[in-house]
């Protein structure tokens, strides 16, 4: 039982639409990101958006009782979440949305109404060009000027993945680069939670709902007191991490789980397996 709704399980998954070494789903978070579309749809799975999800399970919101639950996230806003591009040496991409809306194409837009993704986007222009330089390839893959169209479409959302990822590509500012761990008091929480939701909502028109911690690292502060506590000024709904568990009523809304691509499971197969479908 969750919170009024019965249901089988649900599962929050991450992709990186970055994450391009070859162009086979255990190499490739396109490939595997399409041929996981049909893989939960064929085994019965009911795709829903992370708010829907939130709040079904928190709030006592409906909630699909029959199907188990799937929520879509990509993390990082690396421009291939939505522009089908080339990568070099491994060719032509094609963008996690236009991977989504081609499933509506082939599958009919009534066999999936819940079908939705939260795009988690780095929020400080500079970290992102400094993340593009040293970790990709200087050629501006990590761009602002596709969120407010994104935030606009029926498939996705754009969410908070923080003002500059605390990346090991940043020079040390304040506290050590490479992790989120270190971000542990009140005025390092309203950098990278609450300036970040500003700078995107200016970008977008509206205000993200969740946050996503990057690496999944999240210091004990952050995690029980700040975001429990200071909910009238981060205004967030829930959190996300990366440790891989099903969502229930018993997880942390401040650092729900979610099975990570790559990491988690290398194809269909393993996902169904891992998921126990």
């Amino acid at each position: 039982m969750i919170a009024g709704n019965s249901i089988l399980k649900a599962a929050i998954l991450a992709y990186h639409s970055q994450n391009i070494a070859g162009n086979t789903s255990a190499n490739n978070d396109h490939v595997a990101l399409a041929d996981d579309l049909d893989a939960l749809h064929a085994a019965g799975c009911r795709f829903v958006s992370l708010a829907a999800l939130v709040g079904g399970v928190f709030d006592g919101a409906a909630l699909p009782a029959d199907k188990s639950l799937i929520c879509l996230t990509f993390d990082d806003g690396c421009d291939w979440d939505v522009r089908t591009r080339e990568f070099p040496g491994h060719g032509m991409q094609t963008g996690f949305l236009q991977i989504m809306e081609g499933f509506v194409r082939k599958h009919g837009k009534d066999a999936q109404p819940g079908l939705h993704a939260t795009s988690f986007v780095i929020a400080s222009p500079e970290a992102r060009r400094l993340i593009d330089q040293k970790s990709l390839f200087g050629e501006g893959h990590m761009s602002d000027d596709w969120w407010r169209e994104a935030q606009d479409h029926p498939l996705l959302t754009i969410g908070n993945h923080g003002w500059d990822h605390n990346h090991p590509d940043l020079e040390e500012e304040g506290y050590a680069r490479g992790g989120f761990e270190v971000v542990n008091t009140p005025d390092d929480c309203r950098q990278q939670v609450v300036q970040a939701a500003e700078y995107i909502a200016q970008k977008t028109g509206r205000r993200p709902e969740f946050f996503a911690y990057p690496f999944g690292e999240s210091s004990a502060y952050i995690r029980k007191e700040y975001f429990p506590e200071r909910g009238d000024e981060h205004r967030c709904k829930a959190v996300v991490g990366t440790e891989p568990d099903f969502v229930s009523g018993a997880s942390d809304r401040w650092n729900l789980p979610r099975f990570v691509c790559g990491r988690d499971w290398s194809e269909p197969a393993g996902l169904l397996k891992t998921l126990e479908l």
